[in-house]
This record gives C-alpha cells, sequence and structure tokens, in this order.
C-alpha cells in the first residue's frame, strides 16, 4: 500500500492549495501557507425578533484559504471538500450542538453549468465526523447575481425571497425538525444577507438554534 502511495504520489504529486509547492498527500497547504492562516471570531446575524444566528468561519476572506473557494469556478470539487475539513479543525463547530446539515442550494441553471453544488460537497465531509445527516431542505427560487459583485446595499435586494423549502418538504411533515439544531452550510459570507434569507425559511420549522457554517467571511 506504501508503494502505490509513493507511486501515486510521483505521478500525481500534490501541491500547496495557495503557493503551488510540493506537500505531503494529507496535507492542503504548505507550512509557511498554513502559518498565514488568520482565525477569524464568530459574528452573530439577526433573523427575527425572537431568533438570531452564529457564524462560525474557517478564516477572513483572503490567503491562503481563499483559493479553496474559487476553484469551484473550475469544477474543482477537492477544493470544496478540503475546505470542510478545514472547518472541522478549525472551528468550534464539533462543540455545538449539531442535529442535521443543511446546504444552501445553488439554482439549477448553475448547478447544471458548474455540474455539483460545493455547499453540498462540503456537508457530506461534516456529515459523518459531526454525526448529523445532510437535508437538503431548500431550494433556490431564483436566478440571483454573485453577492461579491454587488454593493452591500444591493446585495439585501439581490436574495430576498430567493429561497423556499424544496418541493420534497413543501407539502412533507416537517415536525421533525421542530427543537432540533440546525446547521447552514456554505463556502463564503460577504454581507450575510445569503445566509439570513436561508435561515428565515428554516425558522418556519421551529428549530432550537440555527447555526451558518462558511469556510471564509468578509471582514
Amino acid at each position: 500500500m506504501n508503494i502505490i502511495k509513493t507511486a501515486l504520489q510521483c505521478l500525481y504529486p500534490t501541491l500547496c492549495r495557495c503557493c503551488e509547492q510540493l506537500i505531503p498527500a494529507e496535507d492542503i497547504f504548505c507550512p509557511a501557507c498554513l502559518a498565514d492562516l488568520k482565525p477569524i471570531p464568530s459574528m452573530v446575524l439577526p433573523i427575527g425578533s425572537r431568533l438570531s444566528m452564529k457564524v462560525l468561519a474557517v478564516s477572513p476572506y483572503q490567503l491562503p484559504v481563499r483559493p479553496l473557494i474559487t476553484k469551484k469556478f473550475s469544477g474543482d470539487v477537492l477544493a470544496s471538500q478540503q475546505l470542510a475539513r478545514l472547518m472541522l479543525s478549525l472551528t468550534p463547530i464539533r462543540q455545538q450542538a449539531v442535529d442535521f446539515l443543511i446546504p444552501i442550494p445553488l439554482h439549477w441553471t448553475r448547478y447544471a453549468r458548474r455540474g455539483f453544488n460545493q455547499s453540498y460537497e462540503m456537508t457530506k465531509v461534516l456529515s459523518p465526523d459531526l454525526q448529523a445527516p445532510v437535508i437538503r431542505l431548500l431550494s433556490r427560487t431564483r436566478m440571483t447575481t454573485f453577492q461579491w459583485k454587488l454593493s452591500g446595499a444591493r446585495r439585501q435586494e439581490n436574495v430576498k425571497d430567493a429561497f423556499n423549502f424544496h418541493p420534497w418538504y413543501r407539502y412533507a411533515d416537517t415536525t421533525f425538525l421542530i427543537d432540533k439544531h440546525l446547521v447552514l452550510v456554505d463556502d463564503l459570507c460577504t454581507t450575510g444577507a445569503t445566509l439570513v434569507q436561508a435561515a428565515k425559511v428554516l425558522a418556519r420549522v421551529k428549530p432550537a438554534s440555527i447555526t451558518a457554517l462558511v469556510g471564509c467571511r468578509a471582514v
């Protein structure tokens, strides 16, 4: 097995996701880039008059983590999986109560072009470690512009009413979610407008809490 692993590493060397230096197969960044990784404190977003949502992030939206987010545009599923590994090791999500993981959905047109939803790929990595099932509870009801392309005021309007329950759950019994701890998963939080709009839909099932887990957060 070690011979095969060594051979594969020679044929397909693992490179640092930031500076592209050669690194061991199980690593994501080289030691120098890893030392540049800056932690970021959690923040709280209001969802309604009685509900708020804590947002946990690996780092600010900067190097070395930023390339793991932008790689989705070139179809790099592994980058999203690696981002989930960082979430497990560099955020306090393991100390949070987690009953269900809910990925932020893509609009079907964007999914068709990309071929995968990076948020769903992350939940598949998170689920076994957190021992929490993944539920694709939400759907995107309309196409929206990328949030990072818009100013703060326009971002709010861009995602307003952009989410609803997935058709599978729209008329189904969702009482199993009452008083449960739900975790929304996405790769990037800019103003938090997307997460808030998604959380407002989740609030209808009367969960005990809603937490957001993201790769990077703009500061």
